[in-house]
């Protein structure tokens, strides 16, 4: 049957754009004769049947048979893109659908052919470490370490000022490890963190005790203190008495639990750069965190709080950190001051009762009395507004995600609650009636985060899009919500336009609606689409590993997809926008949720420019990476290596929370599905110029109306 399959495609031109199990949907196999014969009726779906791994080349060719087309002989079936590969298992590696650490030396070696700094390539190494994607880290170091010291003598040379200094390889080579660890150090890890990874030996970090404590104690004092003072200067009345009541919590030296809750404009963001001005001037530790990566770049020393705390990903009501009693990271929470948490509302609850645990467990053995107040005593200022979205929580109703907050959790009883109401963003401008239309607008946002408009029918209300917002009835309205969002897209993708791709974004509630935006944008851009592959395979740590690995072929977890987690099949190309999915160095603004300009394609590395942030501009290399998804409503644990990027012209709704953007797009062919979803959507823009909105009825037709969902009790215990 299987060399019947080349001979039919000698035979027959229409069989050649199938692959082998895509073959009996257009052929019949005939039994007695062992031909293949086109199919004149009925349908059918082909299976290959399973390899086990240890098979050899038996298993390689058949993932080949997955995605290889038209093949008339064996020598077919092994070349890819017009390459004849000597075995089945290259030809498989050269696709991208094996995990090997060799994939990660032809990386770095293919970035340096580049021409990068090599600093740029130390980065390479570092974010494969963080990522825990190499199986064997000291192998591709033994392999790459000439490569990721290039610049180390010419560098010692200038710092010295002796051009006529000379280098031993062990010495160049500790001085790179050095730099590696340095990297690594501003992220909270050390290459003492990877067994197998050797150390820089000698005098090269010996002054670093706890970088991470140095790291928050490294301030310029004297600048701070002007910048508090110019940042007071500033304060309006009511943000003034929210920094007085925190700073009196801090003079009292009894700690204290602040909730700070404004809308989108109010200035927190600026209350957060005053507050960390005025303990780091004083030479004391602020620990600025938020839920999202972009919330976190906009914080003074910013982090995710996942990462900052190593919060787990799967938690539960007795979770605690994942931060030894003895590490650095318990050293710098026994020494911090101030915790600040933006965007705090969705983060689920579990969360901040770990870290409660987690502080209080570090703290109780140098003060006893820890263990009795909040956080160890410790100020712990969250923020945010509970308009917008609300926890996650798997296959949970709305009473689930309301009991997931955190005004839900015990610890609530000793917060404060601050409120911020005056919006900023409506100072006196040269003309009053932008001052006039920006107030409407943002009375409007309000009532509509509120659920004060439309008729509310157990959560849920149709509102009434206003006019000047709508893309109105026309022959293609997804054309002219792109043309809105991005006009003279073809000639701005040309020239790489950094700025343009800043501030422009569609919205879209649902994944699939995003993909089909994200082909539609990408059809327009000419030259050449490169389309890779993941490698995906079953975790060897999951208990029915052997069980699983026999049902779930390859081909069957490639099918898989989900939030966070890059699909199987990425298409890519030169200047398309693209955004991150997991943190990779946020010490360089590359967090989950980082925005970047697509610059360069190889086999095994993506070249990008940063496009939102702190770091606009600045160069990344990106490698494939291995993603575990925490989707419960998989049926296995599995694990993709994959580049950890989706393409960004359009992105979802939950995934623009804590963006600001000057032209927003908001695509609805369905209604939105959860509580804020419509009121981050709209208030991702500063005015009502920059939004425009494509809704449509269950006919497809387009509508001005639109649905709202608001649930109410979340704001009850917020007076």
């Amino acid at each position: 049957m299987f060399e019947a399959w080349m001979e039919a495609n000698r035979k027959y031109d229409d069989g050649r754009n199938l692959t082998y199990s895509e073959f009996p949907t257009k052929f019949v196999y005939n039994e007695g004769t062992h031909e293949w014969t086109k199919r004149k009726k009925g349908f059918a779906v082909g299976r290959i049947n399973h390899v086990p791994p240890g098979a050899g080349d038996d298993f390689y060719l058949r993932i080949l048979l997955n995605f290889q087309k038209g093949c008339k002989c064996y020598e077919d079936i092994r070349t890819i893109n017009g390459v004849k590969y000597p075995n089945f298992k290259d030809a498989c590696y050269s696709l991208g659908l094996l995990d090997d650490d060799k994939e990660y030396i032809d990386a770095i070696k293919e970035a340096n052919l580049w021409g990068g700094s090599t600093y740029y390539l130390r980065q390479l190494f570092a974010s494969l470490l963080f990522s825990n994607s190499m199986s064997r880290p000291e192998f591709v170091w033994e392999s790459c370490w000439k490569l990721l010291s290039d610049d180390i003598l010419h560098h010692q040379k200038k710092v010295i000022g002796r051009q006529d200094l000379i280098m031993s390889d062990e010495e160049i080579k500790n001085n790179a490890l050095a730099e590696v660890e340095r990297i690594l150090q501003s992220n909270g890890r050390s290459l003492k963190d990877y067994p197998t990874m050797p150390v820089p030996t000698g005098v090269l970090l010996s002054n670093v005790h706890n970088k991470l404590v140095l790291d928050e104690l490294s301030y310029d004092r004297a600048s701070l203190i002007k910048q508090h003072e110019e940042y007071l200067s500033c304060l309006t009345a009511e943000q003034r008495n929210v920094y007085d009541r925190i700073m009196t919590a801090a003079s009292d030296n009894k700690g204290g639990l602040f909730f700070l809750y404004g809308f989108g404009g109010t200035g927190k963001t600026f209350i957060w750069k005053t507050l960390s001005a005025a303990f780091r001037s004083k030479g004391e530790i602020v620990l600025n965190v938020a839920s999202s990566g972009i919330a976190a770049l906009l914080l003074p020393g910013g982090r995710t709080a996942h990462s900052r705390f190593a919060i787990p990903i799967e938690i539960n009501e007795k979770s605690t950190c994942n931060i030894k009693m003895d590490s650095p990271q318990a050293e710098l929470l026994s020494k911090t001051r101030l915790i600040i948490w933006d965007e705090a509302p969705m983060t689920h609850r579990f969360c901040f009762e770990a870290l409660d645990r987690t502080i209080s467990d570090i703290l109780k053995f140098s003060n006893s009395n820890c263990s009795k107040v909040p956080f160890g005593g410790i100020i712990v200022v969250l923020g945010g507004d509970f308009r917008q979205i609300l926890p996650v929580v798997p296959y949970g109703g709305r009473q689930e995600i309301v009991k997931a907050t955190i005004n839900s959790s015990d610890l609530w009883d000793s917060y404060e609650v601050l409120t911020l109401t005056r919006n900023m963003r409506l100072q006196p401008s040269s003309l009053n009636q932008d001052l006039t239309d920006l107030r409407e607008f943002s009375d409007w946002l309000l009532k509509i985060g509120n659920g004060e408009v439309g008729e509310d029918v157990d959560g849920e209300a149709i509102i009434e899009i206003p006019n000047e917002m709508l893309i109105k009835d026309s022959e293609n309205g997804l054309a002219d919500l792109v043309d809105f969002a991005y006009p003279n897209f073809l000639e701005k993708i040309k020239t790489n336009d950094l700025a343009f791709f800043q501030e422009r974004a569609i919205l879209s509630p649902t994944l699939n609606d995003v993909a089909m935006l994200n082909d539609h944008l990408m059809s327009f851009i000419l030259g050449e689409e490169r389309s890779y592959l993941s490698s995906d395979s079953i975790c060897k740590d999951d208990i029915s590993f052997q069980n699983d690995e026999e049902t779930y072929s390859p081909e069957v977890l490639n099918t898989f997809t989900g939030s966070g987690l890059p699909n199987h099949k990425l298409n890519f190309k030169v200047g398309v926008p693209v955004m991150l999915l997991r943190n990779i160095d946020q010490s360089n603004g590359l967090c989950n949720g980082t925005r970047l300009l697509i610059t360069k394609m190889g086999n095994h590395v993506i070249e990008a420019k940063i496009l939102s942030g702190n770091n606009i501009g600045q160069i990344v290399l990106i490698p494939r990476m291995i993603m575990t998804p925490s989707n419960h409503s998989l049926p296995i644990k599995f694990q993709r290596r994959q580049f950890p990027l989706v393409r960004c012209f359009a992105m979802t709704i939950n995934k623009s929370q804590g963006q600001t953007l000057s032209h927003v797009g908001i695509y609805l062919p369905r209604p939105i599905f959860s509580h804020g979803q419509l009121y981050v959507a709209l208030s991702r823009v500063r005015s009502k110029q920059g939004l425009k909105i494509l809704s449509l009825d269950n006919e497809g037709q387009i509508s001005n109306k639109t649905t709202n969902i608001v649930f109410k009790e979340v704001f009850h215990r917020l007076a």
